[in-house]
């Protein structure tokens, strides 16, 4: 008697999978796996290295961790505020989303945040219900092909958990594992429905649907979430905004608790001073151990040579130069002038030969190099480790990762570079060279930077500030973009940002030339709670130099989003900018330091019209009590 061919079949099929089918890890192998996963970040997060030129000198996370600012932007109508322990309290409790996306700058502190978690879980701190906190930093994991294969990594080679074992122990236990995906903005692959990969179809909920799961992203990769509805009302969409004030100032004194002096102390009173470095700078997490890095090892008049450092760039490229010459310092035993500079400009030759690396790596979302792409330039990369622009690491492959990758070597080296800003300034040394030798292919780059204008947001900036005709080719480039009608300028047409972007890269810029090129495209401006401090304080240098602006109008949520000195310094320029016809304020709450700041300005005002609150300044100011804080 035969058997009838679908039913063959199936049995066929199913004797197959059964087959096929992985075993079960039993209790002892999980819990082996949870404790080498702890073990594993304890042995990985424990310190933070302070020093790029200092590898091995490290500080234990615990010691130097300082809270950040992290907002709810779930919410159309309100933003909320949250710490840390807010964080863990409410995420995935039943009353918030099991999935957050949280999004920043770079350098704002998302990966330091990501690692403070792993960190608290494998020291019994918190979210002890669970089996596995899997922290995968996105840079480093392009082609694996299951999250059990990014595990088995983490694991020891004694470990006889086998990679579709982890796989499918994730699958019949999520409410037991948690993701923390690091760097989704590094990551290579599109969020697109059509690929197979496995980060993909984690992100987009097809596969292991009820893990917890945090990303961390730039702004500009948001968008592939929100164009999808369904990923839209799964995700808690948040933002990392870098230190508060006082985490800041907590962050300076943890960062010289080993000084006598008043370091500190001089440090916390300088950024108080220069609103422009409090504001737009000392906010980032790596900007502040940068300036602390300096201010330590900086002399006093060095130290008040960094009172001119009001961009970005020109903080980010004074960074550069302290790490190239604590590069030469160290190499020079003997201290003459010749000698620093011969290192100095060997240290120069070798950012630039590794340069277009960089710039291929961005434009490829590529961060982290096998050590073979350094193969016509290698004594140049060995130095850039050296300075502090690189970094290397040897990963020595177990015998079940080279058997399932088909890897025969047993040791690999990747180069990468040790932030993100790293390699954007660098990359921005290629386009320089371009500019000046090779128009051609400068062309196409422009090209490439203006079409993803927000990916590339830094290398404008770097390359802006540091050759001022590359600065006005970008800023025409990003007008000539732009779809707005820049004469007739409202908030609503302005939905993507782009003439912001144009005045923060004119700031940038920090020229006479960049600020007439894009102050001359309105007469009138409307800056919201939406714009950043970086953009406020652009509009105010474009102000100084053109007499086209009549008409400003600017939104705030409140004064307390300014330092006291910023909110003083608001009022004295707006009563005084020469130019100015018609100045409109809308914000709930004015810190009195704002009205008496306007008062004493009165007497000079050139403006016609002060508007707060719909209110004439005239009115507000006589109705004022003089207490802390005035509610209109």
């Amino acid at each position: 008697m035969s058997i009838p061919r679908p039913l063959y079949q199936e049995v066929r099929n199913y004797i197959e999978d059964l087959i096929s089918r992985p075993s079960s890890l039993t209790n002892e192998q999980v819990h082996q796996c949870t404790e080498e996963l702890k073990a594993y970040y304890r042995e990985s997060l424990r310190n933070v290295t302070v020093d790029p030129l200092n590898f091995m000198e490290r500080v234990e996370l615990d010691e130097l961790y300082t809270d950040l600012s992290i907002i709810d932007r779930s919410s159309k109508r309100s933003k909320t505020t949250l710490t840390y322990d807010d964080l863990l309290a409410n995420y995935g409790n039943g009353n918030h989303s099991k999935r957050l996306l949280i999004q920043g700058e770079g350098g704002v502190g998302k990966t330091t945040l990501c690692a403070k978690i792993a960190w608290d879980w494998c020291q019994g701190r918190i979210l002890q219900d669970l089996d596995m906190v899997l922290l995968i930093p996105l840079r480093r994991f392009k082609n694996e092909n299951s999250i059990g294969g990014i595990v088995k990594r983490y694991l020891s080679d004694a470990n006889t958990a086998k990679t579709r074992q982890i796989d499918n122990y994730i699958l019949t236990n999520q409410s037991r594992v948690f993701i923390i995906f690091d760097g989704f903005d590094e990551f290579q692959r599109k969020l697109s429905g059509k690929s197979r990969n496995c980060v993909i179809r984690i992100l987009r909920i097809k596969q292991y649907r009820s893990c917890k799961v945090i990303v961390t992203t730039r702004p500009w990769r948001t968008d592939e979430f929100m164009m999808n509805r369904n990923l839209v009302d799964a995700y808690t969409f948040l933002s990392v905004e870098g230190f508060t004030r006082m985490s800041l100032s907590d962050y300076i004194r943890r960062f010289f608790r080993s000084r006598e002096d008043n370091l500190a102390e001089n440090l916390i009173c300088f950024i108080e001073e220069n609103d422009v470095i409090q504001s737009n700078m000392a906010p980032f997490p790596i900007n502040c151990a940068m300036l602390c890095l300096m201010w330590n090892d900086f002399s006093e008049d060095r130290r008040r040579e960094m009172q001119n450092l009001l961009t970005f760039s020109k903080f980010f490229g004074e960074m550069i130069s302290f790490l190239k010459e604590h590069y030469a310092s160290k190499l020079c035993e003997n201290l003459q002038t010749p000698n620093i500079i011969a290192q100095l400009k060997k240290a120069g030759k070798a950012i630039q030969e590794i340069s277009e690396i960089a710039l291929k790596g961005l434009f490829d979302r590529n961060l982290s190099f096998p050590e073979e792409h350094f193969s016509e330039c290698h004594d140049a990369m060995e130095t850039c480790c050296r300075v502090g622009v690189l970094t290397i690491e040897r990963d020595v492959f177990t015998r079940e990762r080279r058997r399932d990758n088909n890897i025969s070597t047993l040791v690999a080296s990747t180069v990468s570079f040790p932030h993100k800003l790293f390699q954007e300034c660098i990359a921005g040394v290629y386009i320089e060279y371009l500019f000046a030798n090779d128009r051609a292919n400068y062309v196409k780059v422009k090209n490439k930077l203006l079409s993803r204008p927000e990916e590339f947001r830094y290398v404008i900036y770097f390359i802006s500030a540091s050759v001022s005709k590359i600065g006005l080719d970008m800023i025409n480039g990003l007008i000539n973009c732009a779809t707005n009608d820049f004469n007739h300028f409202s908030l609503e047409k302005d939905e993507d940002g782009k003439r912001d972007f144009c005045v923060d890269v004119a700031f940038e810029c920090h020229t006479e030339e960049a600020t007439i090129a894009v102050g001359e495209r309105w007469d009138s401006y409307t800056l919201s709670f939406c714009s950043s401090e970086h953009t406020m304080s652009g509009v105010g240098f474009i102000m100084r130099f053109n007499n086209v602006i009549k008409d400003l109008l600017l939104y705030l949520r409140s004064l307390h989003n300014f330092p006291e000195q910023s909110s003083m310094d608001l009022a004295g320029w707006v009563c005084v900018m020469p130019y100015l016809s018609k100045f409109t304020l809308v914000c709930p709450y004015l810190l009195d330091s704002f009205l008496l700041a306007a008062a004493a300005s009165a007497p000079s005002c050139q403006v016609e019209c002060i508007t707060i609150n719909g209110k004439p300044l005239r009115e507000l100011l006589r109705d004022s009590q003089g207490g802390t804080e005035v509610y209109i």
